[in-house]
């Protein structure tokens, strides 16, 4: 079912050119059943336990328009800067225990892999 659905998309942008290129190549569609998310890194990688809130840039690949970031697995205001970037909004309360946490997008239904966020003790 999925290839059928990646298939059938493939096709339907190839049919009408999806105003991209010139309609003879089909586009990959981000975020379809066929190319799940993926997390490569966060930056920063870490912060003391405490900090103020700041702004976590998760970078990867695959997040399409509806991608959201989740932190210890709730999600978190997402700003999506492209298909290989999304910036998700860390407040001083995500900060309070030291410890790994778990960060993964999700996109499409799908959720990417997870990478650990490092809230150092002082």
């Amino acid at each position: 079912m999925r290839f059928l659905l990646a298939f059938l998309v493939s096709v339907t942008l190839l049919a009408t050119g999806c105003g991209v290129g010139n309609g003879r190549v089909p586009q990959k569609f981000v975020g379809s059943a066929s190319f799940p998310p993926a997390v490569t890194m966060l930056a920063p990688a870490n912060a003391p336990v405490g900090s103020p809130g700041f702004t976590l840039t998760v970078v990867g690949s695959n997040f399409g328009s509806d991608t959201v970031v989740f932190w210890n697995g709730n999600p978190v205001s997402t700003t999506i800067v492209n298909s290989k970037e999304v910036m998700a909004q860390i407040s001083t309360t995500n900060l309070q225990d030291a410890g790994f946490v778990p960060i993964f997008v999700r996109t499409g239904g799908q959720n990417s892999n997870t990478i650990n966020f490092d809230v150092l003790i002082q």
